[in-house]
């Protein structure tokens, strides 16, 4: 039998590893490539690795071919450049340790089975590889469904973390490949079971990840479903104490108008003026609640934070732009993001002298497609670093200084930024999102279709 690499079959094998490579990485990433252009790549790509393998020289493939990938998954996903090479890698080692294990097979029915089985590199060879590309295939089909629960993000640097387990296991199972096989039907069995075995185990990384994944979500919903019913509580609290306010005022109305009738009987308009413009004051003073914004979950963090600035003697201006939608933002991220910023602004400006404790809030639509959230405040220690990273001020800062990377995550994931800038006097806070994201968000306390 002669050597067949060029022929119309190995042609639609490799058109099916790029397929199965695109759902690899549709999974994890989204398409910036739509349409024809989608379809033109992938055809290119596909005829670059049949030609590259054509040539049937097993270094030049192992170099080329996963170059060709990786510029595939630039060219067609949202992927950065380190987490490209990172996926690839992982990629080979799924692709990599099933030609290892059906190597290993091909060599145990080759040598037990009375029957001659062509090689996988002949025409006669098809049916093998047909084999191999269906279990692949599979193998991708159950691990795609636990990838698709698992948030990566570009500047994740846990992806490099995951390489361990497939280049380790592609490194054992490859090693295989250069051994005498055993002629004892025993040793025979173990090396092709401890080949299915690692093969196996590269999907084990995206099953743990997915369950840990599962379950840190879990606790964040438990913990912020719980800063929700608090400050739910607060707010209606307020309400109450508000009615209590009024009913108290309602039930001494009849006094006060028996009381201006006798001042103006008398002729004493000016002790009415008067006695008004104190009720008036001592109202606004009792009553001190302010609609910030239509949304209730943003009023109830904004109103919290200004009771707290009060306790901590800190002056805070606010201005919110009027008819700002913030419904598009899920509750639990607007808690998180301008709650920790909110937060760490207000504990900046408190370790100031007194006179000069101040934090300014602005939330304005910067243009017509991005949200700013901007807050100005005092500072008196200064801000640590490492690199470009902030570090915490606090005497805990191992358990500190997180708010920050959580802000920035979060704006990332609604298309925007996290700004930070020390000045002279003051640091200013800018974070800005994107008012259009492309998949919208559930509410905090659904669930997403």
């Amino acid at each position: 039998m002669g050597n067949d690499l060029f022929s119309l079959s190995r042609l639609l094998f490799c058109g099916a590893d790029v397929y199965m490579m695109c759902k690899f990485f549709a999974a994890i990433y989204p398409f910036k490539t739509f349409g024809r252009k989608r379809y033109i790549i992938s055809i290119v790509i596909t005829l670059l690795i049949f030609f590259e393998n054509a040539i049937g020289s097993m270094s030049l493939n192992f170099i080329t071919v996963p170059l060709f990938c990786y510029t595939y998954a630039l060219l067609l996903f949202k992927v950065s450049f380190t987490n490209g090479i990172a996926y690839t890698i992982i990629y080979f080692a799924f692709v990599g340790g099933k030609e290892v294990l059906f190597e290993l097979v091909y060599r145990f029915l080759s040598n037990n089975l009375p029957i001659y089985i062509p090689p996988w590199f002949t025409a006669g060879g098809i049916y093998f590889l047909i084999l191999e590309y269906i279990v692949g295939f599979l193998f991708l089909l159950y691990i795609e469904k636990y990838i698709k629960k698992i948030n990566i993000r570009n500047n994740n640097v846990f992806s490099w973390y995951l390489l361990i387990v497939p280049i380790l296991s592609l490194a054992i199972s490859s090693s295989f490949l250069y051994m005498d096989f055993p002629k004892p039907i025993v040793l025979q069995i173990f090396m092709c079971g401890g080949a299915v075995l690692l093969y196996l185990s590269n999907a084990a990384i995206f099953i743990i990840l997915e369950k840990y994944t599962d379950m840190m979500n879990k606790i964040k919903y438990a913990e912020l479903y719980s800063v929700k019913r608090e400050m739910e509580n607060d707010h209606f609290q307020n309400i109450l104490k508000i009615n209590d306010h009024y009913r108290c005022f309602m039930h001494d109305v009849h006094s006060y108008f028996n009381s201006f009738r006798l001042l103006a009987l008398n002729g004493e308009n000016q002790k009415i003026v008067e006695i008004i413009d104190e009720l008036k004051g001592k109202i606004q003073d009792e009553i001190n609640i302010v609609i910030y914004s239509s949304n209730p979950v943003f009023n109830a963090i904004l109103s919290e934070r200004v009771s707290k600035a009060k306790e901590l003697d800190v002056q805070l201006s606010i201005f919110i732009e009027k008819n700002l939608n913030l419904d598009f933002i899920s509750d639990s991220d607007m808690i998180s993001m301008f709650g920790n910023l909110l937060d760490n602004a207000l504990e900046a400006a408190a370790k100031c002298e007194a006179q000069k404790r101040t934090v300014h809030i602005k939330l304005f639509m910067g243009t017509n497609y991005f949200l700013i959230f901007r807050i100005e405040n005092s500072f008196r220690v200064k801000v640590k670093k490492e690199g470009d990273r902030l570090l915490s001020t606090k005497e805990d800062s191992k358990h500190h200084g997180l708010g920050v990377g959580i802000v920035t995550s979060l704006a990332e994931k609604y298309g925007g930024s996290l700004h930070l800038d020390q000045r002279d006097e003051s640091f200013v806070t800018t974070l800005t999102i994107s008012a259009f994201i492309e998949e919208q968000y559930a509410n905090f306390g659904t669930q997403r279709v």
